[in-house]
């Protein structure tokens, strides 16, 4: 009995260490993001960090209580730039706060372009699948996709964000705003910061993203040709044969 519960003692010290250890990286990471968003806006936000162990499922979160904002992480589920992310959020709302802007009229997948393209702005984005080029983000203006789209619509947006920022950089995403709050259309804001409608940024994204995949898209092509090629070819060996080809319409005369 005593070793049972000398067990279980060593079980809970070593979860605790974890979850503490959780803590105290979240909470690290999430100063340095203070102190980095602080120089990038010019100003600071108050907000209230709640830390819970939670069950590994939950999502994290950044909440705009009219100008009073809320942080919640969760240890179990917890990686590394996910603070980074929220507090992004955080200090957005300010920014659109400070300019008499509802964060409902900007669209919700930009609202992720700002969060992301700050999340990976020192550590960059990992080359996400293939099918992330041909998901259409943009149109979710005020919904999030289905569980099962969540993770492609995330890879996409960082992955466009981060196109963005290499070829500009973080601070013209927030130059779109301040078009954004004199003609109020995200496609006319884009054009006026970057020249390019919102359309075909994706296009250009699309293509920069798609170009480690051409040699692999050419092989397939050439390898289609030389195969319908050669069968083509061994097809023409054999002569057509004329008469058959009038029997079988004399035999269809008769039948009609």
């Amino acid at each position: 009995m005593p070793r049972i519960r000398f067990v279980f003692l060593i079980i809970v010290v070593v979860f605790s260490s974890l979850a503490v250890a959780g803590q105290a990286e979240i909470r690290s990471e999430i100063e340095e993001a203070n102190a980095e968003l602080s120089e990038i806006y010019g100003f600071s936000v108050k907000y209230s960090l709640t830390i819970l162990k939670g069950e590994g499922h939950e999502q994290p979160a950044a909440i705009d209580n009219n100008g009073i904002y809320q942080i919640f992480l969760y240890t179990s589920s917890y990686k590394p730039g996910v603070a980074r992310h929220e507090l992004a959020h955080v200090y957005f709302f300010e920014y659109l706060r400070i300019r008499d802007i509802n964060p409902d009229e900007i669209p919700l997948w930009y609202h992720e372009v700002i969060a992301e393209g700050f999340q990976n702005l020192h550590t960059g984005t990992r080359r996400s699948a293939l099918r992330v080029a041909f998901f259409d983000f943009t149109e979710y203006e005020e919904r999030y996709p289905v569980k099962d789209d969540q993770s492609v619509f995330y890879g996409a947006v960082a992955s466009f964000a981060d196109y963005i920022i290499k070829r500009n950089s973080y601070n013209k995403l927030l130059e779109v705003v301040n078009e954004f709050s004199t003609e109020r259309e995200i496609d006319t804001a884009f054009l006026n910061v970057f020249g390019s409608t919102v359309r075909s940024m994706l296009l250009k994204w699309r293509i920069v993203f798609l170009l480690p995949y051409s040699p692999f898209v050419v092989g397939v092509v050439l390898f289609l040709y030389l195969l319908i090629g050669r069968r083509d070819k061994y097809w023409r060996k054999f002569p057509l044969d004329l008469r058959s080809l009038e029997e079988d319409e004399e035999t269809k005369n008769r039948r009609m």
